[in-house]
C-alpha cells in the first residue's frame, strides 16, 4: 500500500508539473538551434554529437537527467574511468586499494548490483553478480562517458533501479591518425599506450593496445586489529596488491553507402591481481586473474522506405574468465581455487522512425548466458547454469509546442528463463536442477520543456527490476551460501530538475551553466547479505529502503581563462528493513554528502587545475555503529602541448590522508603521476 501511494504521489507531481512549467513558456528564439554545451553538462543542445550514431541515445531528446565527459577532460592524462566518474554529481566509487583495485559504482545511493554498466551498448553485468569492477575496463579505449542517473534510455536492453553508464570507445577518423602514450608514478605504476586507426575512403580501421601495471606498496598504518589500542600500531607497506593489465581493442568498418555500414569490433582484457590480506599479512598470496573479450558485428540501415525508418542490428559474443585463488586461507575462509566462465551470446535490435512531430522507438533483444564454475582443489565441476532473456521495448519521444515540449513515454517487457544447476543451498546442499521463469513490465515516463535557448525543466517517473543474480541465488563464492527463494528486488525513481546555460560576450563573465534536481527512490524487497555466527553469509530479501536528496552543479567561466566548476550531492539512504536494529538507520556504503570544487586555467598551450574533493557521514555497516572517517582531499595538475607532445603531471590527495571505502582496505595517501603523449 505504501508504494502504491508513493507511486500515486509522483504520478500527481509529474502530471501537475506540467501546466505550471509550460504557462512559464516564452516565444522560442530564431537561434534556438545553437548547441549549449559547457563542461559536462549538457543543456538544451540541439545538434547530435559528432559520434553519434543510429542506436545512441539522442540526448537533445532525452528527458534523462545525465551527464557527459569527453575524452578532452582526460586525454593524456594518467587516470582510470573511476577517477573520471567518481567527480560528478550523484555519483560515488568504493575502491579496496589502489590503482587496479576492485572498484565499484553507485548513482543516487543504488548499490553496484543496480547500475547497469555497457561498453558501446554490450552489457557489461552478467549474470554471476556482484557489479561491474570498473578497474577493468581501460579508459584509453574511451571516447565519451555518458551517465543516466535514475532514468535509463529505451536504447538500453535493461533498465535498472540505480541507472546506466554507457561507456562509447573511440572511432576512426578521416586519414591516418594515432598516438604513442607513456606514464609513470607513485608504487611503480606504469602505462604504456599506442593508438592507429586508417580510414582512406569507405573503409576504416582501429587498433589500440594499452598496458597498465603497479605494485600498490603504498605506506599504511596498520592497527593490528585493534582500533582502541593504539599502543600496537604500525606503519607498513601495503602487502600482496600489485596487478597487471592489458588491453587490446580493434575495429574494422565499411560504408556500405551513405546511409548503411558494417561494424565489426573486438575489446580484450586481461588482468593479474594480487588480493591483500585485511590484516595485512606479508604471508597473503591469494590472487583474482581475469579474462575477457567481447566480439560484435553491427549492421545500420538508415532512410529505409517511404517511413525513412533508421535501424541498428547488433550481435555479440561476450567471454569472461576468472581465476580465484586463496590456497593457503590467507583472506576466505578455508584453502579456495575456483575458476568461474561466463559466456553471453545473443542481439538486439533498434528501429527508429522519426518524423516532424514525434521520434518513436521500438527495440528488441535475445540473449542466453551460461555461467560454469569449477572448484579446482577438489577437481569437481559444479554443473553449468544458464539465463535465457528477451526484452522488447517502446518509446514514443512526443515534440509538442515548436519542439518546446518533449513527453516520452515508454515501457519494457523482460521475460527470464533461468536453470540453476551449480552451488548450495541455504544448509549446504547441492542445488540442481531448479528452474526460474518470470516476466516483468517497467513502465516510464518523462518529459523537458524548454521555454528559452539557455533553460530547460525535465522529470521522470520509472518503475524497475532486478532479478537476483547466480552469486545471490548460488552463494559459490568462498564463505557464501545460495538462497534459491530470493525474490526480484522492485523499484520507483522519481525526479524533476532545471538546467540552464549561456554564453555570454562578457569581459568579465563569459558563460554559465547550472543543473539542480530532486531525486527519489523507493526499492522494495532489497537484497542484502547477512552472515550467522560462523561468518557464513547469505543473501535475503531483508528489507525496502527509501533514498531522496539533491544534485546541484554549475560552471562559471571568467574572463578568457579561468573556469570555476563545483557539484553537490545532498542524500537521505533510509534502511527501511524488517529488523528492528536496522530499520531506519542509514544504508551502509552510501556517503550522505559529497561536494567537488574545481578551478582550472588555461595561458596558451598550458592548463592549470585545483579541486577540493568531500564525502562525509558513511557507514559501513547496517546497524550504523561503524561509521567511516569523513574524506577531504586536495588534487592538483598540470599539462603542456608542445607541438605533438602532451605533457601532463598530476598530485592527488596532496594533504597525504588516508581513508578507507571499505572497512580494512586502505587507499593510498599522497600520489604523483606523470605522463607524455605523442600525436600523428
Amino acid at each position: 500500500m505504501m508504494k502504491r501511494n508513493i507511486l500515486l504521489r509522483n504520478v500527481i507531481v509529474f502530471f501537475t508539473m506540467i501546466p505550471v512549467f509550460c504557462s512559464a513558456g516564452t516565444a522560442l528564439s530564431k537561434d534556438r538551434k545553437q548547441a549549449v554545451q559547457l563542461d559536462t553538462v549538457v543543456v538544451t543542445a540541439e545538434k547530435i554529437d559528432e559520434d553519434y550514431q543510429t542506436g545512441d541515445v539522442d540526448t537533445s531528446q532525452s528527458t534523462a537527467q545525465h551527464s557527459i565527459i569527453k575524452r578532452e577532460y582526460f586525454d593524456g592524462k594518467m587516470q582510470t574511468l573511476p577517477d573520471v566518474i567518481e567527480k560528478e554529481a550523484g555519483v560515488q566509487i568504493r575502491q579496496t586499494g589502489g590503482l587496479g583495485s576492485l572498484s565499484t559504482v553507485s548513482l543516487r545511493g543504488s548499490g553496484s548490483d543496480q547500475v547497469m554498466i555497457y561498453l558501446d551498448g554490450t552489457l557489461l553485468n552478467d549474470a554471476s553478480g556482484g557489479g561491474v569492477d570498473l578497474s577493468n575496463i581501460s579508459l584509453s579505449d574511451v571516447e565519451s562517458i555518458e551517465i543516466y542517473r535514475g532514468t535509463t534510455p529505451i536504447h538500453f536492453n535493461n533498465a535498472s533501479i540505480g541507472g546506466a553508464i554507457n561507456i562509447k570507445t573511440l572511432k576512426s577518423g578521416d586519414g591516418l591518425h594515432g598516438h604513442l602514450k607513456a606514464g609513470y608514478g607513485s608504487f611503480q605504476t606504469r602505462e604504456l599506450s599506442g593508438l592507429a586507426t586508417y580510414k582512406p575512403e569507405e573503409w576504416d580501421t582501429l587498433l589500440l593496445v594499452n598496458h597498465l601495471a603497479g605494485k600498490n606498496n603504498y605506506t599504511i598504518e596498520n592497527k593490528n586489529g585493534t582500533p582502541l589500542n593504539p599502543n600496537d600500531d604500525r606503519k607498513e607497506k601495503r602487502n600482496n596488491a600489485e596487478f597487471s593489465q592489458y588491453n587490446v581493442l580493434a575495429k574494422f568498418g565499411y560504408d556500405l553507402t551513405t546511409d548503411n555500414r558494417i561494424d565489426i569490433v573486438n575489446q580484450g582484457f586481461l588482468k593479474d591481481q594480487n588480493l591483500p590480506a585485511w590484516n595485512n599479512s606479508a604471508t597473503a598470496d591469494a590472487s583474482l586473474d581475469t579474462r575477457r573479450n567481447i566480439t560484435s558485428a553491427k549492421l545500420t540501415l538508415n532512410d529505409i522506405g517511404a517511413l525513412h525508418l533508421n535501424t541498428a542490428t547488433e550481435f555479440s559474443y561476450l567471454y569472461k574468465d576468472e581465476d580465484y585463488q586463496d590456497r593457503h586461507g590467507s583472506i576466505g575462509l578455508g584453502n579456495q581455487h575456483f575458476e568461474y566462465i561466463t559466456r553471453r551470446y545473443g542481439g538486439q535490435s533498434y528501429i527508429e522512425w522519426p518524423t516532424d512531430h514525434h521520434t518513436a522507438i521500438l527495440t528488441f533483444d535475445l540473449y542466453q548466458e551460461a555461467y560454469d564454475p569449477e572448484d579446482l582443489l577438489s577437481e569437481t565441476n559444479l554443473n553449468s547454469s544458464t539465463r535465457n532473456s528477451f526484452g522488447i521495448g517502446f518509446q514514443d519521444n512526443l515534440m509538442l509546442l515548436t519542439d518546446r515540449l518533449i513527453i516520452s513515454p515508454a515501457i519494457r517487457y523482460v521475460y527470464i528463463d533461468d536453470e540453476l544447476q551449480s552451488g548450495t543451498d541455504l544448509y549446504g546442499d547441492p542445488m540442481e536442477g531448479i528452474s526460474r521463469q518470470e516476466g516483468y513490465w517497467s513502465p516510464q515516463i518523462g518529459f523537458k520543456f524548454q521555454p528559452s535557448d539557455w533553460i530547460a525543466l525535465k522529470s521522470n517517473l520509472n518503475k524497475y527490476y532486478r532479478t537476483p543474480s547466480f552469486f545471490e541465488l548460488f552463494g559459490d563464492r568462498g564463505f557464501f551460501m545460495g538462497n534459491s527463494e530470493l525474490k526480484p528486488e522492485t523499484g520507483v525513481n522519481f525526479d524533476a530538475g532545471v538546467e540552464a546555460g549561456k554564453t555570454i560576450q562578457n569581459r568579465l563573465l563569459n558563460g554559465f551553466s547550472t543543473e539542480i534536481v530532486y531525486f527519489q527512490s523507493h526499492v522494495d524487497d532489497l537484497i542484502t547479505r547477512v552472515y550467522d555466527a560462523r561468518g557464513i553469509g547469505k543473501s535475503v530479501n531483508i528489507s525496502g529502503a527509501a533514498i531522496q536528496g539533491m544534485e546541484v552543479t554549475g560552471k562559471i567561466k571568467l574572463f578568457e581563462y579561468f573556469q570555476l566548476i563545483g557539484n553537490a550531492t545532498i542524500q537521505d539512504a533510509e534502511n527501511q528493513s524488517r529488523i528492528k536494529g536496522f530499520d531506519g538507520k542509514k544504508l551502509p556504503g552510501i556517503f550522505s554528502k559529497q561536494y567537488l570544487g574545481r578551478m582550472e586555467t588555461s595561458y596558451r598551450n598550458a592548463k592549470l587545475f585545483v579541486e577540493y574533493v568531500a564525502n562525509k557521514d558513511m557507514y559501513y555497516d547496517a546497524a550504523n555503529l561503524l561509521k567511516a572517517k569523513d574524506q577531504a582531499y586536495v588534487n592538483t595538475g598540470i599539462s603542456w602541448l608542445i607541438q605533438d607532445f602532451l605533457i601532463s603531471v598530476e598530485a592527488k590527495n596532496i594533504t597525504d590522508n588516508q581513508y578507507e571505502d571499505y572497512n580494512g582496505y586502505p587507499m593510498p595517501g599522497v600520489s604523483y603521476f606523470g605522463s607524455v603523449k605523442y600525436t600523428f
